[in-house]
């Protein structure tokens, strides 16, 4: 109506039943009804009298009463929304459901929400897949094949991924910068869900390339400009392929950053180097191991993982006794029986790592297999060792700055958080030509905690078998002192 009020329409009068109806923001109204005056038009209201007649006339009261309107109607807009989010508010520390869209995996009781046990094995599905490696396309095919879908349409790529990030899974949610945790039951488990934030940040930056891998990918920034550097190829004339390391300023106009192009093994070969001589360091190295020694052996004191175990191996038990109720119901289907075969298969296998756990005390993991490990790591997990102990690499022509992973203090449990930003970099700087090997680390540093987290370890280790690694069995923590 305003747009049509800037051209040349023939129409004269904008009439509404009272001054709320063209809105509740003194400005905004004054705004508009200048913009109408300007373009010839009248405002009028049906109920109460406006500053102007509807011959064009000016109405003297009419200018008091309808400001007076005004003031009313933004006072009553303002009054009923405090109401309406104190309410809310109200209903939010008792737990209670609040109104809009529900949470797949999730349904409303008497105001309250409650876990939807169909949904809620999808989600646990998608979340159990996606740790495994499946991409959010073979979830969706399997899931299709299954006949389950999202809300009475086939899931979506975009559907998954918010699954995947909804910390409602895990019972909490966030409203206005405030946490609630008594509204949503606990679906997911909560070291799950922090693994699956882990890949999704990983894969969001990504780590390869149609030909290689770029260990320093989404790490590596430019000194002059402070932007990406990415990885990128050239071909020579004898044919043979090159890889370097590019500012992403300088990739979309050549003029815009004086940082030069670097080839891509110099700059790894340094930064690895670098952080395996800190690594390697034999004070540091003990210093690990007596640490993760100390908490492997208070983790498998823990019954917290068994308790887990327990907890899903229960809930599919009764999934499975509800579908045998309703087959002697004479409710069967061929999708009935495939998911009683899916149910007797993953309750063999939560079987199988329930006894695991209780029988772990005979695969105590040793001192000296922990630095065995430490031994050969850089050769077997150079990016884990990449992504694990830098927050980002800063590169000059001259200088590079290395900026580690320090924690004075234990890691904020957000999800969002994944490479927690509490933790402090410690710049390392030294000139190098980026053609040699690395010069040796002359700088002392100062004592300072660091977390260290490593999640691909130990099930080989503990098969007597220390070069394999399997699917993530342990989270290993630890930290040393420079």
């Amino acid at each position: 109506m305003l747009s049509d009020s800037d051209t040349s329409h023939e129409w004269d009068i904008v009439l509404v039943y009272a001054l709320d109806r063209f809105g509740r923001n003194s400005i905004e109204i004054a705004i508009n009804k200048q913009r109408l005056q300007k373009n010839g038009k009248i405002l009028i209201s049906a109920t109460q009298r406006t500053s102007q007649n509807i011959d064009g006339s000016q109405n003297l009261d009419g200018i008091i009463l309808e400001n007076v309107m005004i003031g009313i109607a933004e006072y009553y807009s303002a009054e009923l929304s405090q109401k309406i989010r104190r309410g809310q508010n109200e209903s939010r520390e008792k737990g209670n459901f609040v109104g809009g869209g529900i949470t797949y995996g999730y349904k409303v009781i008497n105001k309250k929400v409650v876990v939807d046990d169909d949904e809620a094995e999808a989600v646990r599905y998608i979340f159990s897949q996606y740790a495994s490696g499946l991409s959010a396309r073979e979830i969706i095919d399997i899931l299709h094949n299954q006949g389950l879908s999202h809300r009475g349409k086939p899931f979506l790529p975009n559907a998954i991924y918010k699954i995947l990030r909804n910390t409602r899974y895990i019972g909490y949610y966030f409203h206005n910068g405030k946490k609630y945790t008594n509204a949503f039951p606990q679906i997911v488990a909560t070291e799950l869900f922090k693994t699956i934030q882990t890949i999704l940040a990983k894969n969001k930056l990504g780590s390869h390339s149609r030909d290689t891998v770029f260990l320093l990918k989404g790490k590596l920034f430019c000194g002059f400009c402070g932007k990406n550097m990415n990885g990128e190829s050239g071909t020579s004339n004898n044919g043979k392929v090159n890889y370097y390391y590019k500012c992403s300023t300088k990739k979309k106009k050549s003029s815009a950053c004086p940082k030069k192009t670097v080839r891509k093994d110099d700059i790894e070969k340094i930064v690895l180097q670098t952080t395996m001589d800190i690594l390697n360091t034999p004070e540091i190295v003990e210093r690990i191991a007596d640490s993760v020694a100390d908490i492997h052996r208070k983790r498998h004191q823990n019954q917290y993982v068994l308790n887990l175990l327990k907890e899903d191996r229960d809930k599919k038990q009764k999934s499975l006794k509800n579908l045998l109720a309703a087959i002697e119901e004479g409710i069967i289907t061929s999708t009935t029986k495939q998911r009683m075969t899916e149910l007797e298969d993953e309750i063999n296998i939560l079987n199988r790592k329930i006894l695991e756990e209780e029988n772990k005390d005979a695969n105590l993991i040793t001192r000296e297999q922990i630095i065995e490990f430490l031994t050969i790591l850089p050769e077997l997990e150079p990016q884990l060792i990449i992504d694990t102990m830098i927050r980002k690499v800063i590169l000059y022509d001259d200088k590079i700055d290395i900026h580690f992973n320090f924690c004075d203090t234990p890691q904020n449990d957000e999800p969002d958080n994944f490479p927690t930003e509490d933790c402090r970099a410690y710049n390392v700087s030294f000139k190098s030509s980026l053609k040699s090997v690395v010069p040796p680390y002359a700088n002392k540093v100062e004592p300072v905690f660091v977390c260290f987290f490593f999640y691909h370890l130990f099930a080989g280790i503990e098969q007597g078998n220390p070069k394999y690694l399997g699917l993530p069995y342990f989270l290993l923590f630890g930290y040393f002192i420079f």
